[in-house]
C-alpha cells in the first residue's frame, strides 16, 4: 500500500495519469527479481512490456542492473540496495565462520620451548646451559637449598620465569611488574618457578610481616608446597607457615602472631594456605593482617577460579587494603602515569600457575590482572608452509598456526600414552592381566568415584591374592590419617598399586610412579591431563594407559582431538591369563555382590535408626516423652 501511494503521488506531481494495472505490473516485476536473486540456478525470464510512459525505464532497471542514472528512477535502485541488508528466512547459503578472538596477551604468549626434561647425568650440553652453577641470578642461599634438594639444573619453565620475575621487580618507581600466568605440563617444576624468586626478593627484609600468600586448592598440595618453601627458607631468616584444616585453628594462630603490649606482631613472612582456611583466619584471627602483601600466588589456578572457591577472593580483597576501589577484583583502572604512581607498592604482584590454565578471558578478568603476561609450554613449535597459489589462504594459515597452542594442553615428552579396548564386565580382569603380563611394580589406577574405587579394590585384592603384587585403595572413604599411611606405604614400596579417585590426581607429587591407569575414561580433558601427570615427572619416563569400551572410545577420541592430541598406540592382553583366572574372577564378583547387599542392608538399618532418633529428639524437645520412652531412648 505504501509503495502504491508513493508511486501514485509521484505520477500526479509530474502531471501523468495513474494506471493501477501498470503499478501492479511493476510490483510483480520486483517480486520476480527477488526470486531470481535467491535462485541462482534459474535462468533469467524475459520481462513483460508495460503500457505506461515510465514503464520502459523501470523494465530496463529491473532487467539490466548496470545502467546510467539518467535512464532510471531513484526508487528502483534503492530497493536493490536495501534488499541485500536482510537475511532471507529459509536460505541455504553458508554461514560465515566466526573466528575466536582472544586478548593480545592470550593470543601471543611467551613460548617456553624444550619440552624434554633431561634427568641429571644426561647430555653435557644441557648441563652447561641449565646447571645451577652457571645461572648468575641464583643467590648462594638458593644454591645451598637446591643442593639439599639434590637439584643440579633448572627446568625450562624455571629458567624462563625466575629471571623474568626478578628483573620485573628490579625496575624503578612507578613501573609495576606485570602479572603473569604460567601454563606448563605437570611435573615441569612450576613450584620452584615461583618459590625461588619470592624467597630471594624477601631475604633482605627487616621487619617480619606477611608479604607472600600462596593459595592452593587442597591441603595435601599445600603441604607439598610448604615443604619446598621450608627448605628454601632454611638458609635465610624468613619464616613460612602452613594453614590447613588438618591442624587446629588455635595452634595456627599461635604460630602466626605474637601479642606484645596490646599490639599484634607477625611471626611469619610467607603463608601457604587453602581458600577455606584463609577465610577462617581472615574472620576469626585477630591481628592477622595482609596490608603489606607483595606477592599473591594462585597454584592450580583453574580449579581455584571455579565457582566453589570464588568467595575467598572477595574476603581477601576486603582485607588487603581499605580503599573504595577494589584492588584484587573488579573493573580495571585506566593505564596512565598517575595510576601507576598511585598503585606502586600498594598492590600485590599476582602469579597464576596451572597445567590446565583457563583460556576463558571472563574468568581471568575476575582477578583483575595488571597488564598480564602468559608463559606457555609447547613441545613442538607450529610451522608454516606457504602456498604460492593462494595468497589469502597463506595469510589465514599464518594466523591459524600462530594461535595453534591456544586452549590446548601439553604433556611431558617422556610420557607414552596407550589405550586398551575391553568390555565393561571384563574390565577388572583386563587390568589384572595387564599388571601380570607387563610386571607392573608401581602403578596408580584412577576411577571416577570413590564407590568404584572401593569395589575395584575388593575384586583386585581377590585376584592378586597369593601373587607378589599388592594393591590398596585411596579415596575419600578413608580419613586423613589412613590416607597418609597408605601413601607412605606406597612410596616405600610396601604397596605396588593404589586404586584411587580423582582427589589424588591434581598436583600431588608421588615419586617414581611407572604406570598410570585410567580405569574409567575421564569425563573432561583436564581430568585426563592431571591423571597422566602423576607419572613422567621431572624428566623420568612414564606410561599412561586408558581402559576403553566401545561406548567410551568415540567420546574419548573426540575429547583428545579437540585439544590436538591423539589416542596413542593400542595394547592388548594375553587371552591365556584371562582364561586362567576366569574362575577366580567369577568367585570375586560373587563375593562382591554379597558384600554390596550386606552394605545396602546396613545402610537401610542405619537410616531407620537415624529417623527414629530424630523423631524421638523432636518429641523430647516438645516435652511429650513419657518415662518409658525416655528409657527406650537411653537404651
Amino acid at each position: 500500500v505504501c509503495s502504491y501511494t508513493e508511486d501514485h503521488t509521484k505520477s500526479k506531481g509530474r502531471g501523468e495519469t495513474a494506471n493501477e494495472d501498470a503499478i501492479l505490473q511493476k510490483l510483480l516485476q520486483k517480486a520476480e527479481k527477488r526470486k531470481r536473486k535467491h535462485k541462482s540456478s534459474e535462468s533469467e525470464k524475459p520481462q513483460q512490456t508495460v503500457k505506461a510512459v515510465e514503464e520502459p525505464k523501470n523494465i530496463e532497471a529491473v532487467a539490466q542492473p548496470e545502467v546510467t542514472p539518467e535512464s532510471t528512477e531513484e526508487t528502483a535502485p534503492k530497493e536493490d540496495e536495501h534488499s541485500n541488508d536482510f537475511q532471507v528466512i529459509g536460505s541455504t547459503a553458508k554461514r560465515q565462520k566466526v573466528e575466536m578472538v582472544l586478548p593480545a596477551w592470550l593470543a601471543h604468549p611467551t613460548i617456553i620451548e624444550g619440552g624434554n626434561l633431561i634427568p641429571d647425568g644426561d647430555a653435557d650440553a644441557a648441563d652447561d646451559e641449565a646447571s645451577i652453577k652457571q645461572l648468575p641470578y641464583l643467590e648462594k642461599s638458593t644454591l645451598r637449598a637446591l643442593k639439599q634438594m639434590k637439584i643440579k639444573r633448572l627446568f625450562p619453565v624455571q629458567r624462563e620465569v625466575i629471571p623474568w620475575v626478578l628483573e620485573a621487580h628490579s625496575k624503578p618507581e612507578p613501573f609495576r611488574p606485570r602479572d603473569i600466568c604460567v601454563s606448563a605440563p605437570t611435573g615441569s617444576g612450576k613450584t620452584l618457578a615461583f618459590a625461588i624468586p619470592i624467597v630471594q626478593m624477601l631475604a633482605n627484609r627487616v621487619e617480619c610481616k606477611v608479604r607472600a600468600l600462596i593459595v592452593l586448592p587442597v591441603a595435601e598440595l599445600a603441604l607439598q608446597v610448604f615443604k619446598v618453601f621450608s627448605v628454601l627458607c632454611s638458609h635465610t631468616e624468613l619464616q613460612v607457615c602452613l594453614l590447613s584444616k588438618q591442624h587446629r585453628l588455635e595452634d595456627e594462630q599461635k604460630k602466626m602472631l605474637d601479642l606484645y603490649k596490646g599490639v599484634y606482631y607477625s611471626k611469619v613472612d610467607i603463608v601457604v594456605t587453602t581458600p577455606g582456611r584463609l577465610v577462617d583466619h581472615l574472620h576469626a584471627t585477630k591481628g592477622f593482617s595482609l596490608k603489606s602483601l607483595k606477592y599473591l600466588v594462585i597454584d592450580e589456578a583453574d580449579r581455584i577460579m571455579d565457582a566453589v572457591f570464588q568467595n575467598w577472593l572477595y574476603h581477601l580483597d576486603s582485607h588487603v587494603r581499605n580503599t573504595a576501589d577494589k584492588l584484587l577484583a573488579g573493573v580495571q583502572a585506566p593505564l596512565c602515569y598517575q595510576e601507576l604512581l598511585d598503585s606502586y607498592g600498594k598492590l600485590p604482584h599476582k602469579m597464576l600457575f596451572s597445567a590446565t590454565l583457563s583460556q576463558d578471558p571472563e574468568k581471568l578478568q575476575n582477578l583483575r590482572l595488571f597488564q598480564p603476561k602468559l608463559f606457555t609450554t609447547v613441545l613442538t613449535m607450529p610451522t608454516w608452509q606457504p602456498k604460492l597459489d593462494n595468497a589469502e589462504q597463506t595469510e589465514q594459515d599464518v594466523n591459524h598456526s600462530s594461535n595453534q597452542f591456544v586452549g590446548k594442553y601439553t604433556t611431558p615428552a617422556e610420557l607414552t600414552e596407550q589405550h586398551c579396548l575391553t568390555e565393561m564386565r571384563y574390565k577388572p580382569l583386563t587390568l589384572y592381566a595387564l599388571a601380570q603380563q607387563f610386571g607392573w611394580k608401581k602403578f596408580l589406577c584412577f576411577t571416577n568415584s570413590a564407590d568404584t574405587a572401593d569395589r575395584l579394590w575388593f575384586v583386585l585384592n581377590s585376584l592378586f591374592a597369593g601373587s607378589s603384587i599388592t594393591v590398596a585403595q585411596l579415596s575419600s572413604k578413608l580419613n586423613a590419617a589412613a590416607r597418609k599411611e597408605r601413601m607412605t606405604q606406597f612410596v616405600r614400596g610396601q604397596i605396588n598399586g593404589l586404586i584411587c579417585s580423582d582427589a589424588l590426581a591434581r598436583g600431588i607429587d608421588v615419586p617414581n610412579v611407572d604406570i598410570v591407569v585410567s580405569y574409567d575414561a575421564p569425563r573432561h580433558i583436564k581430568t585426563y591431563i592431571h591423571r597422566v601427570g602423576r607419572t613422567a615427572r621431572a624428566g623420568q619416563k612414564g606410561i599412561a594407559i586408558t581402559l576403553l569400551t566401545d561406548k567410551d572410545q568415540q567420546q574419548f577420541k573426540k575429547m583428545l582431538n579437540e585439544v590436538g592430541k591423539s589416542m596413542g598406540e593400542e595394547i592388548s592382553t594375553s587371552p591365556d591369563i584371562e582364561l586362567e583366572h576366569a574362575g577366580i574372577y567369577k568367585t570375586a564378583l560373587d563375593a562382591l555382590r554379597l558384600r554390596q547387599e550386606k552394605q545396602t542392608k546396613q545402610q537401610r538399618v542405619e537410616k531407620i535408626r537415624n529417623s527414629r532418633k530424630a523423631k524421638l529428639h523432636k518429641q523430647e524437645s516438645a516435652g511429650g516423652l513419657t518415662l518409658m520412652e525416655k528409657l527406650q531412648l537411653k537404651a
